[in-house]
């Protein structure tokens, strides 16, 4: 009889000890995801506040055709995000506004991504310098004065080839610098395609929490061979230039603030930038 109880009370100490750590687990990654959850692109939802910007260098620039080239494709990205968001009943708007519609915004040197992790991370700061404010923040006060739009982000679209890629702000990094969050997209990508607007919809899901499932500087290949199995047609880990072959991951859904019901597991995805 004495066995018996000892046993009983193993198996429910077992079971309660389980129980923690699966809540555990996900309180820890609700509190880091949070930390991503700090700039100007917080939540993917309600309305958003989209500043593109067109720059070149000195020896380039765009043409007006290809500026609206542009311009289509991140009104396609968009458009495919309210769709999706529609999935997981959120509603999403998009408010447009421009910079270098007419003339670019002229950078004296444009680095060009190669994925290698080691890129200049103040590419917003920089443009918007370039522009004429004083400080990021400035812009996002300018946002929340003059739009219903309680969510900033910066596309700067650079003539010329590159690997793009996007500036999430986290709490730990300096605010004045970094808090109005953006991502670069080059007219092409390195081997000389033309930028499909997967690409843009990847970034943006970047700027609002979003991880890579793929290999990367950041993400390793045993995340990538199961997230081939698990999620093979997730933005998040390929693009392509058929947007209907596309969809957005649960995990993903998740850190961008669509799906509310996170699970554990998702956290073996994280990151080593995110941990």
């Amino acid at each position: 009889m004495h066995f018996y109880y000892i046993m009983k009370i193993n198996f429910y100490r077992n079971i309660f000890t389980f129980f923690l750590l699966i809540c555990t687990q996900v309180l820890w990654a609700q509190v880091n995801a949070d930390k991503w959850r700090a700039g100007s692109a917080n939540i993917l939802a309600d309305s958003i506040y989209t500043l593109s910007c067109f720059v070149s260098g000195p020896d380039d620039a765009w043409t007006q055709n290809e500026k609206k080239d542009m311009a289509d494709k991140l009104n396609s990205a968009t458009q495919w995000l309210k769709e999706q968001a529609l999935k997981y009943e959120i509603n999403l708007y998009f408010q447009n506004g421009y910079y270098g519609s007419k003339e670019d915004i002229k950078l004296p040197v444009i680095e060009r991504g190669t994925a290698s992790g080691n890129e200049r991370v103040d590419w917003v700061s920089l443009v918007l310098k370039a522009i004429g404010y004083k400080s990021n923040l400035d812009l996002y006060d300018w946002v929340l004065k003059h739009t219903n739009c309680r969510n900033l982000q910066v596309i700067m679209f650079v003539k010329g080839i590159g690997n793009g890629y996007a500036l999430p702000y986290s709490n730990v990094m300096d605010k004045e610098l970094y808090f109005v969050e953006g991502a670069i997209l080059y007219e092409k990508y390195l081997d000389g395609r033309e930028l499909a607007f997967s690409s843009i919809v990847h970034e943006i899901i970047h700027l609002y929490g979003g991880w890579d499932l793929y290999k990367t500087f950041d993400q390793s290949q045993d995340r990538e061979d199961k997230a081939r199995k698990e999620f093979p047609n997730s933005i998040m880990l390929r693009t392509s230039y058929d947007i209907n072959e596309l969809d957005i991951d649960e995990i993903n859904a998740w850190l961008i603030g669509w799906n509310s019901n996170p699970k554990a597991w998702y956290d073996w995805y994280r990151p080593k930038s995110a941990r």
